[in-house]
């Protein structure tokens, strides 16, 4: 039974549903109600639940198989990553990388390049097998192949060079291969083409920035992006809404409100000196504002901190008494680890205790380079 405390946390509303190569995939309970109320309700209302509950079950294991791409790019960059969750919005993996462009960047990367090999794995089974082209337009019907659209681009049919013509009757497996096309291109033109923070565009323009302003100037940059994506969003669903389409559209709009508030977060953040480009929180808190001073300036009245920043400087202070809690738990285990090698051999090592070795050794070593 779920304490009070987590309940009050929305995104501690899950479950979880298996551990993968020592990753926890959790369950957000809110996926279930938008799964039954965006595609099966609308599906079977109008005659086409197998239809609606396929695309979903293809979504979600397209978009666990990008949070899975981002996982194990992590852990090529001498990081780690812990868990997944899926929500209403999409996924998030919780990952730990070294905090370098290059390793931001390899990490974000990996998510939608597993989108684009899957469109590739597609396609390449349509035209070989079935000699047809996968659905590039990104307003394809991926529910309904009725054929009657009057479009150049059909939008509810595929194009057979072999016929030299748009076929709307496909059988199970072409079908198949179709929508998970679609689905997967779908999502990669999502993560690259919206380059707004917090999104895979958005992040990865912030770490190629990151190597000419640094990183503090970048997320600046990346932040004012998402709020123009989000806004943008936000003026999509009110001008095209209508009867049919209001749960999408919901979606659609809570996804801007989400991009909106992170980047009003990160914002906040950055102009309390939380994010900085050489340490983890920007100055040192432990001397207040004073360590901003420089030289001999005049002493001034130093200005109460506000609420939000008094807020930042807690939670601060809270995730560097954690970090150093983890830091001291992973010595104490290095030791354990180390005499276990030394009393039973390196081969009596889990592979998860490998990957501990690995990782702590990778962080000490680029400790000792700086």
């Amino acid at each position: 039974m779920m304490r009070a405390s987590a309940m009050r946390d929305l995104m501690s509303w899950s479950i979880p549903i298996g551990r993968f190569f020592g990753i926890t995939v959790r369950l957000h309970v809110f996926l279930y109600v938008i799964v039954m109320v965006m595609m099966v309700g609308r599906g079977l209302m109008k005659g086409y639940g197998f239809e609606a509950i396929l695309i979903q079950a293809l979504l979600f294991i397209s978009v666990l198989l990008h949070e899975f791409g981002h996982c194990f790019a992590a852990r090529q960059v001498e990081g780690d990553a812990s868990e997944i969750l899926m929500w209403p919005l999409g996924g998030l993996a919780s990952v730990d990388v070294p905090h370098t462009p290059r390793a931001n960047f390899i990490t974000v990367l990996w998510g939608p390049l597993v989108n684009l090999l899957l469109c590739c794995l597609a396609a390449g089974l349509l035209v070989a097998f079935y000699g047809l082209l996968p659905p590039l337009n990104p307003l394809w019907n991926a529910i309904v192949l009725e054929g009657k659209d009057p479009m150049l681009v059909r939008t509810d049919a595929l194009y057979s060079f072999t016929e030299g013509k748009w076929v709307a009757e496909l059988a199970f497996v072409p079908a198949l291969l179709a929508r998970f096309f679609y689905v997967n291109w779908l999502l990669f033109l999502f993560n690259i083409v919206l380059v707004g923070f917090p999104l895979d565009g958005g992040r990865l323009l912030q770490c190629v920035l990151w190597v000419y302003l640094g990183f503090r100037q970048a997320t600046q940059i990346v932040v004012w992006c998402g709020y123009g994506v989000a806004a943008l969003l936000a003026i999509y669903c009110f001008v095209t809404i209508d009867g049919e389409e209001v749960p999408a559209k919901l979606l659609l709009f809570s996804l801007a409100f989400f991009i909106a508030a992170t980047c009003w977060q990160h914002s906040k953040l950055l102009e309390a000196g939380v994010l900085g480009d050489d340490s983890t929180f920007g100055y040192d808190f432990s001397q207040g504002y004073t360590s901003l001073e420089r030289g001999e300036q005049p002493q001034r009245r130093r200005r109460r901190p506000n609420f939000i920043q008094r807020w930042l400087q807690r939670r601060a202070a809270r995730r560097k008494q954690r970090e150093e809690e983890t830091r001291l738990a992973e010595e104490q285990r290095l030791d354990e680890l180390l005499a276990k090698v030394q009393r039973d051999g390196k081969e009596s090592l889990t592979s998860e205790e490998r990957r501990f070795l690995e990782r702590v050794s990778a962080r000490y070593r680029n400790r000792n380079r700086s």
